[in-house]
C-alpha cells in the first residue's frame, strides 16, 4: 500500500493564521496541486480523535494543548493515511515521490554520543515528528499510541518532559525498539543540512522540507512565559481500555510480515568493496540472513550476487530470487543455464539489463529494481578549493579492463603539460591478484597518479570525493555505475561515457559526456559474451581538457545536478522497492 495523497495540517482556528504560517501553508498546496488538504481547527481535531479511535480521547482530553497536538497527528495519520506537517513546515518540493513508502519520518538531528549520554538517551538519532507520512493503520504507529498511553502519567516540569511523553523524544524511543524492525517504517537522513535557525545540521524532513520553528508552545528561555502547569489524569479504567483496544488493533494487523524472507548471506559483514556487495549490504538491512537454505522450505530466498557460485545453499521448495548484473550485451551461457534452474525470479537494476538477459535467454519473471546510491556527507568546502594550482581527476573502482583505468591513465599522461598540477587519484576498493597488472603497477607508481587502496566508510568516501576537481568514469560496460551518481550528487562535474545503462545520466545534461566510438568483443568466463562498447584515449583526453578549460560552467552545471539526481535514485526507494517486491511473491 502506498501513502494516500493526503496533508494533515492543524491550528486553533483555520482562519487565524499569522502571515507568515499561511505562506508556508500557501506554499505547501501549491506545490501538491491534486493532493487533499485538510486544515484542522480545535473542534475538527477533537472529532478526528474520537472517529479514528475513540478509547484514545480520555487521553486526548486530559493532554495539554502541545500534547493534543502530538496525538492529534498521529491519530490523523494511523486513521485515514497520508502526510502530517506542522504549519510552520517550509515545503521545498513536492512531497510525491514519499507516496510509494508505507511510512516515512525525518532525521530531526543525530546527538554525539556524549550528548546523548548526558541526557539519557538510548540512541543518538532524534526522529522528528514535525513531518511524517504513513499508510492508514501502519503498526509504527499504533507503537507511538502505546507510547502515549505508557507515559500518560508523566508530570510536566520541563519542555523535555513533554518532548519525551507525546513528542519527537517518544517518536524516537518507539523508534528504537520498534522501528528498526519494522523495515518500512523509513528514515530520510540529514547529513549536512543545517536549520535556518538554530544553525545546526537538524530540522529537515529530507530535503523535502525544513521546520522553521515558528511555534510557540515553548515556554522555557522566554521571558515571562511560565511552565504550563500538569496535564490532567485518565482514570483507570480509561487507560486499561485504551491499552486493551491498541493490542486488539495490533493483533488484527497480523505478526511479523517479513519472517518468511532470507537473503542467502554471500558475503558476510565486512564493508562493501563493489556493486554486488554494495547491493547486498542494503538487502541485508531489510532481511534475515543465513548461510545455506538448503534445508528450509516454504521460505523467500533472495541471493544478491553473480548466478553460479552458490546455488547449491539454495532449495527448490523456496522461492528463490536472484538480484544480479552484467556488463555486456549477452550474458554468460553457465548464468543463463543457472538462472533458470535455480531461480523463480531474477531482479536487475536497468531495464536494459533486463532486455540483455531476456535476449540471452533467461526465461523466469525480470523485475528491475533499481540500485540507488550512497548519498555521501556534503562538506561545506571542497580542500580541493585550498589547493591552488591542483587539478585533481578522481575514479574509483575495482580495475576491471572494461572500466578504462588504463587509457584514463594514458589521457592523464598526455595533459600533464597541458594542465599544471594535474592528478588523477585513483582508489581502489579491492585489488584481486589477478587484476594487478603490470598497467597497475605502472599506474599506481606514476609520479602524478594518487594511488589508494581498501574499503572506505562513508566518511572517508565523502573526504576522498572532496578532494576532486572532477571524476571520470570512462567504463566500457556497467552493471551498478554507483559512483557516477555520487559524484554529481556532491557537485562535482562527471564525465562518464554514453553506454545504455547511462540513459538516464547522459539525457540529464548535467555530465559531461565521452562518446563511445564503437564496439569489441567482451571475454568473460571463458566466452565472448557479445559486446563492450569501445571508449577512446582521445576522446577521454578531449573531455578532460574541456572541463578544465571551462571548469566554470562545467562546475555551476554539476551544482545543479546535485538538486537534480538527490531524489532521482534513493537507497530507501531501492530498499523499499525490493521489501515490497520480496512481500508480494
Amino acid at each position: 500500500m502506498a501513502i494516500p495523497k493526503i496533508i494533515h495540517q492543524t491550528c486553533k482556528s483555520p482562519g487565524e493564521l499569522s502571515p507568515d504560517l499561511a505562506a508556508f501553508v500557501e506554499r505547501m498546496a501549491a506545490l501538491h496541486p491534486g493532493w487533499e488538504h485538510r486544515l484542522y481547527g480545535d473542534a475538527e481535531c477533537r472529532a478526528a480523535v474520537e472517529r479514528i479511535f475513540p478509547a484514545l480521547l480520555p487521553l486526548y482530553d486530559a493532554a495539554l494543548p502541545i500534547q493534543k497536538t502530538d496525538i492529534f497527528r498521529v491519530a490523523a495519520v494511523y486513521g485515514d493515511g497520508g502526510f502530517y506537517l506542522d504549519t510552520d513546515v517550509e515545503c521545498r518540493i513536492p512531497l510525491d515521490d514519499l507516496s510509494e513508502f508505507r511510512a516515512v519520518f525525518g532525521e530531526e538531528t543525530t546527538l554525539s554520543p556524549e550528548e546523548a549520554a548526558a541526557r539519557g538517551l538510548e540512541s543518538p538519532l532524534r526522529v522528528g515528528n514535525y513531518a511524517f507520512g504513513s499508510e492508514p493503520g501502519h503498526p509504527f504507529l499504533l507503537g507511538i499510541i502505546e507510547g502515549m498511553a505508557a507515559r500518560a502519567g508523566r508530570e510536566i516540569k520541563a519542555e523535555e518532559d513533554i518532548l519525551e511523553s507525546t513528542g519527537p523524544g517518544l517518536v524516537t524511543a518507539v523508534y528504537t525498539k520498534y522501528g528498526r524492525g519494522m523495515k518500512d517504517v523509513v528514515i530520510l537522513p540529514n547529513k549536512d543540512r543545517t536549520c535556518p535557525v538554530c544553525g545546526a545540521v537538524s530540522c529537515h524532513f529530507g530535503n523535502y522540507a525544513v521546520h522553521a520553528h515558528a511555534g510557540s508552545w515553548r515556554w522555557e528561555h522566554v521571558k515571562g512565559r511560565a511552565a504550563p502547569g500538569g496535564p490532567g489524569r485518565m482514570g483507570g479504567a480509561e487507560l486499561d481500555a485504551l491499552r486493551r483496544d491498541i493490542a486488539l488493533r495490533r493483533c488484527a494487523g497480523g505478526g511479523e510480515r517479513d519472517d518468511d524472507i532470507r537473503l542467502l548471506d554471500v558475503y558476510g559483514d565486512g564493508p562493501p568493496f563493489d556493486g554486488l556487495s554494495t547491493v547486498f549490504g542494503r538487502a541485508a538491512a531489510l532481511f534475515r540472513k543465513e548461510r545455506d537454505t538448503s534445508g528450509t522450505s516454504g521460505k523467500k530466498v533472495l541471493m544478491a550476487f553473480m548466478a553460479g557460485d552458490h546455488e547449491v545453499k539454495l532449495s527448490p521448495r523456496n522461492t528463490n530470487v536472484i538480484y544480479t548484473t552484467f556488463e555486456t550485451t549477452r550474458i554468460p551461457s553457465i548464468w543463463v543455464r543457472r538462472i533458470n534452474e535455480h531461480y523463480h525470479r531474477c531482479i536487475v537494476p536497468h531495464g536494459y539489463v533486463r532486455e540483455t538477459f531476456l535476449a540471452s535467454g533467461v526465461n523466469v519473471p525480470i523485475e528491475v529494481i533499481h540500485q540507488g546510491f550512497t548519498r555521501h556527507r556534503r562538506l561545506p568546502e571542497r580542500a580541493r578549493g585550498a589547493e591552488k594550482g591542483i587539478f585533481r581527476i578522481g575514479f574509483m573502482g575495482v580495475p576491471y579492463a572494461r572500466k578504462n583505468l588504463f587509457k584514463l591513465y594514458q589521457a592523464c599522461a598526455d595533459l600533464v603539460k597541458e594542465i599544471p598540477g594535474l592528478r588523477l587519484a585513483v582508489h581502489s576498493s579491492l585489488l584481486f591478484d589477478h587484476l594487478y597488472t603490470k598497467e597497475v603497477v605502472l599506474i599506481a607508481n606514476s609520479p602524478f597518479v594518487e594511488w589508494t587502496q581498501g574499503t572506505l566508510d562513508e566518511d572517508g568516501a565523502s573526504e576522498w570525493y572532496a578532494r576532486l576537481s572532477c571524476y571520470a568514469f570512462p567504463s566500457s560496460g556497467e552493471g551498478w555505475s554507483f559512483t557516477p551518481r555520487e559524484s554529481l550528487y556532491l557537485g562535482i562535474p562527471t564525465l562518464i561515457t554514453d553506454i545504455p545503462v547511462h540513459d538516464e545520466l547522459v539525457s540529464s545534461g548535467y555530465y559531461k559526456v565521452i562518446p563511445v566510438s564503437g564496439v569489441e568483443e567482451a571475454e568473460a568466463l571463458g566466452e565472448i559474451c557479445g559486446e563492450w562498447s569501445t571508449v577512446s584515449v582521445k576522446d577521454i583526453r578531449e573531455a578532460i581538457a574541456d572541463v578544465y578549460s571551462n571548469y566554470g560552467i562545467h562546475l555551476v552545471t554539476a551544482l545543479r545536478g546535485a538538486a537534480w539526481i538527490e531524489n532521482r535514485w534513493t537507497n530507501e526507494s531501492s530498499q523499499q522497492r525490493l521489501l515490497e517486491f520480496m512481500r508480494s511473491l
